[in-house]
């Protein structure tokens, strides 16, 4: 029997945090944008002068807030505050602290094995404020009996149990919210030490969600082989997937100067307890013959079934009126809101389920080892279907020549040890559409849901679903493969490449354009095909010279295209939807001449476009100066100049069709292009080193009305204003700020001028500058140093000496290094999320370990 316990002790910092500008420069920011809206600046010069005091260390006492003349309550936070807060430092340790523990154990016999093994991780969280953590535990077993000569038995067994707190507020909107009015003038504490910051607050004093994952495995199967070369398996796969949820939502509080509690915020006090579980079997039953003829033609057929069922339960219970916040549970609730009415439990559930059969086949032939032949056959039905198109046949198939097995090649086998040329054919279907029974039309009841009382209760409504195709059937994926794999120089130099074609046959594709008298949404049917081609290839060398040092490198590079091959639906040619014989993910935009350094160069710009319109159209404009008026007015110094690429005067997206698209301009698609991997590594005398480097040479992204990345967000007001270090390089004509203490012109900002916006002057005022177009473009591309590791292995000869067959010792860390040519306010991996506001902070992690076999 041996023995092996290993662990990791980790040190997890967060990267590419975000870093927020002081607050007087925000604070100037913040004016220059009402300025330019064309209202009055929220901060007065009193509020600047005591930013900077408090900055300077003179002005603490009220711990940037102050009470009013009477002291019953504080100033206005917004626009009084005149603290200096970076939230998104205070919000996230520096440095958080994990742990993970490995106990196994395998022996056996010839007749017997088994394994065993227990793991545990306990991770802290980044969060400063609340409760955050993460534990989880692992069990894992597994058997294996030869009970006669004919019949082995295996049988392996994993349950997983992972244990959640955060916040109940911590959702996935958290950083949306924080991205969002969370200005630095406003302090996280009050004089008295109380949390003054609606974000903190609500972490600490809004309620913990708990959640527990359960997870079981259970693999069982049967390994029959009556005669020799005759192999029949019986598997059974069964897991459960658990999840319970405690969510309890408290009230949370402001706090006047005396330091008493004002009720806030979440008012309705609530627990929620919700279970959802997942059943999913898998039974398949395979057979196979194998049998070679003369020494070298080599058969082997096999035939098969599969049949697997999954379902899905879910149900709910929230009741109102929490008693006390330490003892979450439902019998301590009054039922009450906050106001003293009775206030219903709510009670949701659903159930889901599906199940697939399927009957396969396979018949395998090689001629020497060099003539390699592979045929599949697959026959498969969904009850997500309707009868009629529930079957669909799958056909696959290989052919593989060893080269390298000639006689022909004998001379240069020496050098060329593997050499094979390959080529595969494959179909399978997907029945993941749209829904899991696309083609039943759908009714939605909502107890108590109407408008109106009737006999004074609020009746249950129902609510018609959308259109259906009864048609809906497989989507169909066809993929053709070639491929080159090859070993030189005694296999140290080995590689493949493969080029392949996938086509993707019937997919649901965006409804098709019917009229709008319908009055409805048009059903999704079976309405599009797809083709994406790609490549990857892939080399690796590994040696071990004389005195004992072994190294190794591998490198990997692979892209892919996505073509829409056919779509019915677009007959109009919107540049919006998908397009027959385009690719797919395109990004469309404008393309930028720059930003108008004074009003002159900008009406210069406008007079030159009215020359185009009068060019193109024969005759002036009716009214000059509105080349860029299909994107916005009042255009001055420090808004973009669009490029007017088609030359009629008019700056603008034509139809957004394909055939007018007006200055419209492909900048780019939303795919990552060129993945790559790098893995070095080596060995000598005991010590072990790797390096992986990971990556993207390619990724154009479009970072969206993102508060994140604008900083103040065009067509929207001043309460989703973020202010970031990188947002104070605005366009800005003049010095602004106090005298003595100016923010300094910037006529050649990255940004245009900032412009507040009201729901109904979007276009006139700040989100005209917020076009996608070609310099706001980002390129995510990147390499990143993903893992970093050394290891030192101690001399057997010392180890058996006390009872133990292997010790290694190591370091290891991730995410240590990233070059990448996107701005820093995002994370080449997360930037997707951080523009939504929604991406938990990756992290740096240096972890160290050790690793004994008894």
């Amino acid at each position: 029997m041996s023995i092996n316990y290993n662990n990791s002790f980790r040190i997890s910092s967060p990267i590419n945090m975000p870093k927020a500008m002081d607050s007087y420069t925000f604070a100037n920011m913040m004016n220059e944008a009402a300025r330019n809206q064309g209202v009055n600046p929220d901060y007065t010069d009193e509020v600047l002068q005591k930013m900077l005091d408090y900055q300077a260390g003179r002005l603490r006492e009220n711990n940037g807030l102050d009470p009013v003349a009477d002291g019953s309550k504080y100033e206005d936070r917004w626009t009084k505050g005149y603290a200096n807060t970076d939230i998104w430092d205070a919000m996230f340790k520096d440095q958080v602290f994990s742990q993970e523990h490995n106990l196994s154990l395998q022996g056996g016999n010839k007749k017997l094995t088994y394994y065993a093994s227990l793991n545990l991780l306990d991770q802290g969280g980044m969060l400063n404020f609340g409760k955050e953590a993460m534990t989880r535990y692992n069990i894992n077993a597994k058997i294996s009996a030869q009970i006669t000569n004919w019949l082995r038995f295996n049988y392996s067994q994993r349950f997983t149990r992972r244990d959640e707190t955060r916040p109940t507020y911590f959702t996935d909107s958290y950083f949306n919210d924080l991205g969002r009015s969370n200005w630095p003038n406003m302090p996280i504490y009050d004089r008295n030490g109380n949390i003054n910051h609606d974000n903190p607050r609500r972490l600490v004093e809004g309620g913990d969600r708990k959640v527990q994952r359960d997870r079981n495995y259970y693999q069982g199967a049967f390994i029959i082989e009556p005669i020799k070369n005759w192999i029949t398996n019986v598997e059974f796969n069964y897991s459960i997937n658990e999840i319970s949820t405690k969510a309890l939502n408290l009230e949370w509080y402001n706090y006047d100067p005396a330091g008493n509690k004002i009720v806030t915020g979440q008012q309705n006090t609530d627990l929620k307890e919700s279970d959802q579980k997942e059943n999913y079997w898998n039974l398949n039953v395979y057979s196979t013959y194998s049998r070679t003829f003369a020494d070298k033609h080599n058969f082997k057929i096999m035939g098969g079934f599969q049949a697997e069922e999954w379902d899905y339960h879910y149900f709910d219970v929230t009741k109102y009126g929490v008693i006390s916040g330490d003892y979450p549970e439902f019998n301590l609730t009054t039922g009450m809101s906050a106001s003293g009415e009775e206030k219903a439990t709510v009670v949701t559930g659903d159930s889901k389920d599906w199940a697939t059969a399927g009957f396969y086949g396979r018949l395998n032939y090689d001629y020497d080892g060099r003539y390699l032949l592979e045929v599949n056959m697959r026959y498969d039905g969904s009850s997500r279907f309707r009868r009629e198109s529930r079957w669909q046949i799958s056909p696959s198939f290989s052919l593989g020549w060893n080269i390298a097995q000639e006689k022909f090649f004998e001379s240069l086998s020496n050098t060329v040890n593997h050499l094979k040329l390959r080529f595969s054919y494959g179909k399978l279907g997907n029945q993941n559409t749209t829904d899991y029974y696309p083609t039943y039309r759908k009714m939605t009841y909502s107890p108590g849901a109407g408008s109106w009382l009737q006999e004074g209760v609020k009746p249950n409504t129902a609510q018609v679903g959308s259109l259906i195709s009864t048609e809906l059937t497989w989507e169909s994926v066809s993929s053709y493969n070639f491929g080159l794999d090859y070993g030189l120089f005694n296999n140290r130099l080995t590689g493949a490449f493969d080029y392949f074609i996938r086509y993707t046959k019937d997919m649901v594709g965006p409804a098709p354009q019917l009229p709008i008298t319908l009055g409805l949404n048009p059903p999704k049917v079976n309405n599009c095909d797809l083709q994406t081609r790609g490549w990857e290839v892939s080399v690796s060398w590994k040696d071990r010279l004389k005195n004992g040092l072994g190294y190794g490198i591998s490198a990997s590079l692979s892209d892919q295209v996505t073509y829409i091959d056919s779509y019915p639906g677009n007959k109009s040619g919107s540049i919006d939807s998908y397009m027959a014989g385009k690719k797919d993910g395109l990004i469309w935009g404008y393309e930028t001449i720059g930003i108008a350094r004074s009003d002159e160069e900008m009406r210069a710009h406008l007079e030159q476009l009215d020359r185009n319109y009068e060019r193109h159209h024969g005759v002036a404009p009716s009214t000059p100066l509105q080349g860029q008026s299909q994107l916005g007015s009042q255009w001055a110094a420090g808004d973009i100049m669009y490029k007017d690429i088609n030359g009629d005067g008019i700056v603008g997206g034509g139809s957004r069709t394909w055939d007018d698209h007006g200055d419209l301009k492909i900048l780019g698609d939303s795919y990552s292009h060129y993945f790559y991997g790098i893995d070095l590594t080596a060995d000598w005398k005991g010590f072990d080193f790797r390096c992986f480097l990971q990556g993207v040479l390619k990724k154009d992204f479009w970072p969206g009305g993102s508060n994140y990345f604008w900083g103040v967000r065009g067509g929207y007001s001043k309460w989703h204003t973020l202010g970031l270090e990188q947002h104070n390089d605005y366009f800005r004509a003049n010095p602004i700020g106090l005298d003595g203490h100016e923010i300094p012109a910037n006529l050649d900002s990255y940004y245009p001028r900032p412009i507040f916006s009201s729901n109904s002057d979007g276009n006139t005022y700040g989100a005209k500058n917020q076009k996608t177009q070609t310099r706001y473009m980002q390129d995510a591309g990147y390499m990143r140093l993903k893992n970093l590791q050394i290891g030192y292995s101690l001399p057997s000869t010392w180890m058996h000496k006390i009872g133990i067959s292997k010790c290694r010792v190591y370091v290891s860390g991730e995410n240590l290094l990233t070059f990448t040519s996107l701005s820093n306010i995002f994370d080449p991996e997360t930037a997707t999320g951080v523009a939504g506001g929604n991406t938990y902070p990756l992290s740096r992690t240096w972890s160290f370990g050790l690793s004994v076999t008894l």
